[in-house]
């Protein structure tokens, strides 16, 4: 399948860890890093989230909100342009999401109440049993 986006370019897909000195990529391997970086977004988005409900302004918040989106794109596109990075990048990328998603979640159920609180512990709950 053919596609523009530079993440699956024929020279980005393929076994690029042994050619970066990072070993053979396995499952447990896998698992276990996916598993600290949910670890991270879950730290930073309750932080963020717990700030909000001390202050209950969201002006105390938005800097963290948007630090986090304009720094979490940021490490994306060094994500995918220098893959060598994504050991260091990756973490980074998830504690600036974890501050954006539970900035915006704090926000959306304080104007909606009920609405984010589902949806952030299916979406965490769905993905921690899948990793276990």
């Amino acid at each position: 399948m053919r596609s523009s986006n530079p993440v699956f370019s024929s020279s980005s897909v393929g076994w690029q860890a042994s050619r970066a000195g990072g070993g053979v990529m396995t499952v447990n391997g896998t698992i276990q890093k996916a598993f600290i970086l949910l670890l991270c977004v879950l730290a930073t988005a309750a932080w963020t989230w717990g700030r909000f409900l001390e202050t209950g302004d969201p002006a105390s918040i938005a800097p963290y909100v948007m630090g986090g989106a304009i720094g979490g794109f940021v490490m994306a596109l060094v994500t995918i342009f220098k893959k060598e990075w994504a050991g260091f990048t990756a973490p980074i990328y998830a504690i600036l999401e974890g501050l954006f998603l539970g900035g915006i979640s704090a926000t959306f159920e304080r104007r909606f109440p009920g609405i984010a609180m589902e949806s952030v512990a299916l979406t965490f709950g769905t993905c921690m049993v899948m990793l276990l």
